[in-house]
C-alpha cells in the first residue's frame, strides 16, 4: 500500500467505489475517531450497509480487509495527534472542568424514576447477566463486581460465548443489562434477543437509541453526550459517563428505600398543589 495515509487513499480512490461502498467511505471520512472503536458489523450499521459491503470497500481500497484498514487508520491518527500536539494541549483544569460538564449534562437526561425502576429490577431478579464487548468490557466488569458486593447476584464475562451460555441457562426470573456506546454491537444485540426470548427484564445502557438494541428494553439509560463548544475533543473511547451511570445505579440500589420514599413524598406534595390550584379560576 505504500506510505499514503488511509484518508488520502480513500479520497484518491473514492470515485472507483460502488455506491454502497461510498457510504462506508463517507462514514469513515466523517467519523474517523469513532471508526477506531467499531467492528465490521457496527460500521455496517452506522453506514447503513452490510458486513460484506464494508469488507469489499476495504479490499477495493487496496487493504487486506477491514481490520488492516482500521489499524493503519489508527497509526495515521496517532501521527496526526503527535504532529499537532502543541495546538491541542489543554490545561488539566480545563479538561477536568469539561469532564464535569459532561457528567452534569448526563445528569439532566437521567430521571431518578428510571434509576429506581432499574434498581427494583436488579433487586427482585434471581440473577443479572451483564453484557458488553470490546472496550466496554471494563465497564461491565466494574458494574458486575460492585453489584455483587451490594448483594445483587450477577454473571459477567469478556467473552460473548460465556454470557450467551449464562443467558441460555437463565430464566424469566433473571434480568440482563446490555451496555453498548454505539447501540449497534452485534454480540450485544444477539444477547438482548436471547434474553427477550427467555422473558427476562432487560436494561439497556447506550449512547445511541437504535431500535435493534432498545425495542425489547424495559428500561433505557441514554448516555447523552455533551458536544464541546470550547474546541476540546473528547475521544469516544472515554467511558467516564458509563462509569458515572454505574455509580448512579449502585447508589440507587444501596439507597433504594430512602430514594423511593422521598420520590413518593414529592409526588404527594405535587398532587396537593395541583388540587389547590384547581380550586381557583384563572
Amino acid at each position: 500500500m505504500g506510505k499514503e495515509s488511509v484518508i488520502n487513499n480513500i479520497k484518491a480512490k473514492y470515485e472507483e467505489l460502488f455506491p454502497a461502498e461510498k457510504k462506508v467511505a463517507d462514514y469513515i471520512l466523517n467519523h474517523m475517531e469513532e471508526v477506531m472503536l467499531l467492528n465490521v458489523s457496527e460500521l455496517a450499521g452506522k453506514s447503513e450497509t452490510s458486513d460484506a459491503t464494508v469488507v469489499r470497500a476495504c479490499k477495493h481500497l487496496g487493504y487486506g480487509g477491514y481490520y488492516q484498514m482500521r489499524i493503519l487508520l489508527s497509526h495515521d491518527l496517532g501521527k496526526s495527534e503527535n504532529n499537532n500536539k502543541e495546538e491541542k494541549l489543554e490545561t488539566a483544569q480545563k479538561l477536568f472542568s469539561y469532564h464535569g460538564e459532561r457528567v452534569r449534562y448526563l445528569a439532566e437526561h437521567i430521571k431518578t424514576e428510571t434509576l429506581l425502576n432499574v434498581s427494583k429490577i436488579l433487586m427482585t431478579s434471581r440473577n443479572t447477566h451483564i453484557v458488553g464487548v470490546g472496550n466496554t468490557v471494563p465497564v461491565v466488569m466494574d458494574l458486575g463486581f460492585r453489584l455483587e458486593r451490594h448483594g445483587v447476584p450477577c454473571t459477567y464475562s469478556m467473552l460473548p460465548e460465556y454470557y450467551y451460555n449464562h443467558i441460555a441457562l437463565g430464566s424469566s426470573q433473571d434480568a440482563m443489562i446490555a451496555i453498548s456506546r454505539t447501540g449497534a454491537s452485534k454480540q450485544v444485540i444477539r444477547a438482548v434477543e436471547m434474553a427477550h426470548k427467555k422473558g427476562m427484564k432487560i436494561i439497556v445502557i447506550t449512547g445511541e437509541l437504535n431500535k435493534q438494541i432498545t425495542e425489547y428494553a424495559d428500561e433505557v439509560i441514554h448516555i447523552a453526550e455533551k458536544n464541546s463548544n470550547e474546541g476540546i475533543i473528547i475521544k469516544p473511547d472515554s467511558h467516564l459517563l458509563e462509569i458515572a451511570v454505574n455509580d448512579a445505579i449502585l447508589y440507587s440500589v444501596k439507597n433504594y428505600k430512602e430514594l423511593a420514599d422521598d420520590m413518593a413524598k414529592q409526588q404527594v406534595e405535587k398532587e396537593n398543589i395541583d388540587i389547590l390550584l384547581s380550586e381557583f379560576k384563572l
